[in-house]
């Protein structure tokens, strides 16, 4: 949100209790970064230098945040713990820490100098560590997204090995440079970090990838990764480059077909170099479970938003998985004066038949649409009642996958010849009239049971839920739902 409603208001929201955007654990975005007196900084090479490093995202507006920079904790930090020979650092430093004041807001140099702009006060003078201004003028406000700022202060500690953790407003902060996991010391060592690729597939199939990084004290120039399928190797990929010590790769690996609901993928790296890596604690066996998009969906879909106080934040679309073209937009929407919701005018858009689609909303400041600044919500519901995605607590954007199902024919044009019953049903389902095959699918899209004609079904090994009939008749195919309840 990068103007505030009330400076009360926004006071408020940077203590209030949501959690840093970028997870516990995230690898730390790179930059390269200008500072007021004209020198560029680059945070790897201060991590690759052994320098843990704490960055203070603020804005000049923000009391909370003029709070921490006058309490002087960070200021102690740096002049006691900073590089040796930088600026204002003191000759007997522990030279093991770096600190950076970053202004993500797109503030002015002149604000930070404590004019205009609703700043607090001269964040400049008596500051001896590094000022980032992200007006555009020298930097951006790029690294406000990469790091995913969702309320100010924000103040992250970035160990040696690029891992990111949100500290807090510490009163001691050097005291938390013990929490960094032990520098590289064994010559072979792979590590990987926790899923973060797609585990979502319309139609059974997926690319899993992973991010690799060599904890090793040597060049990491080979590794084998095995993926498995419910306990059954489906490849092993070799993989080779030349990372030195703390450096990253993400590596995709070969595509996943013929995928269900709930399937069990696991990745295994192993062989570092060749050889036994020195310590498997760091590289443990990755495993997600597959997730079915929404199937056989009525091609009529309707989008509902329900913006907070920036909905010019605010925008989504619809695209065609296959072609990637976009088949309905939305947004941005019009703010309000005060904290609150607005609900927009629906959008009903009609889909073509057995097509998978994406719905995406996105907000371009990270921070969702249920956020200080009111409780927005966002809803996307078939002609069925089927909800295909929903929420509103999210960062930069959010969604859900569905796939359409066939309307060769009117349900109506088939109701007079089929009758379906009892509904809900225990143990029988009894079909009247006449069709070929009936396929039943759980509410995943998942086929469960199939059968070729009969008036009869068992149905009893199916569990209590919500299923979905595909009957195909001369006519077309006729989708119903029923629900089972023993």
């Amino acid at each position: 949100m990068k103007k505030i409603l009330l400076l009360t208001f926004a006071a408020l929201l940077s203590f209030s209790n949501v959690q840093a955007q970028l997870p516990d654990g995230s690898l730390a975005p790179a930059w390269a970064l200008t500072d007021l007196n004209g020198t560029e900084h680059v945070l790897y090479d201060y991590l690759d230098n052994g320098y843990t490093v704490f960055i203070d995202f603020s804005a000049v507006w923000c009391g909370p945040c003029w709070s921490y920079h006058n309490s002087g904790a960070l200021e102690d930090l740096y002049m006691n713990h900073g590089p040796a020979g930088m600026p204002n650092v003191n000759a007997n430093t522990t030279d093991d820490v770096m600190v950076f004041f970053i202004e993500g807001d797109e503030n002015t140099v002149a604000n930070l100098g404590g004019v205009g702009g609703n700043t607090a006060g001269d964040w400049i003078t008596g500051t001896p560590y590094p000022i980032i201004c992200t007006d555009g003028t020298v930097n951006n406000d790029n690294v406000t997204g990469d790091y995913q700022i969702g309320y100010w202060p924000t103040v992250y500690q970035v160990c040696p090995d690029r891992i990111v953790t949100e500290c807090g407003q510490s009163s001691n902060p050097y005291s938390l440079v013990s929490v960094c996991p032990p520098p590289a010391s064994n010559d072979n060592d792979a590590r990987t970090f926790d899923y973060a690729g797609e585990t979502l597939t319309c139609e059974g199939d997926l690319v899993p990838e992973i991010t690799i990084q060599n904890y090793g004290l040597i060049p990491l120039t080979s590794l084998s990764i095995e993926v498995s399928v419910n306990g059954s190797t489906v490849s092993t990929t070799p993989w080779s480059g030349n990372l030195t010590t703390y450096a990253t790769d993400n590596i995709t690996l070969p595509a996943l077909t013929g995928l269900a609901a709930n399937d069990a993928v696991t990745i295994n790296a192993t062989s570092p170099n060749g050889t036994i890596d020195a310590d498997p604690s760091n590289n443990p066996t990755i495993s997600f479970n597959v997730e079915m998009a929404t199937q056989n969906t009525h091609q009529d879909v309707t989008v509902q938003i329900n913006t907070d106080a920036y909905g010019s934040e605010t925008t989504w679309d619809i695209t065609d998985d296959a072609s990637g073209a976009v088949v309905a937009v939305g947004g941005p929407y019009n703010n309000l004066s005060a904290a609150g919701i607005t609900a927009q005018t629906p959008v009903t858009t009609t889909l073509s038949d057995l097509t998978c689609y994406t719905f995406t909303i996105y907000d371009s400041y990270g921070d969702g649409i249920n956020s200080g600044y009111g409780a927005g919500s966002f809803t996307v519901i078939d002609a069925n009642g089927t909800t295909l995605a929903s929420g509103g607590t999210f960062t930069d954007e959010d969604g859900g996958a569905f796939k359409t199902g066939s309307s060769t024919v009117e349900v109506h044009d088939l109701i007079s010849s089929l009758s379906i019953y009892p509904n809900p049903v225990k143990n029988t389902l009894t079909i009247e009239g006449i069709y070929t095959t009936v396929d039943i699918f759980d509410m995943f899209g998942k086929l469960v049971l199939s059968s070729e004609y009969t008036n009869n079904i068992n149905v009893s090994s199916l569990a209590n839920g919500i299923y979905t009939l595909n009957i195909t008749t001369e006519k077309g195919i006729q989708n119903q739902k029923i629900t089972i309840s023993k």
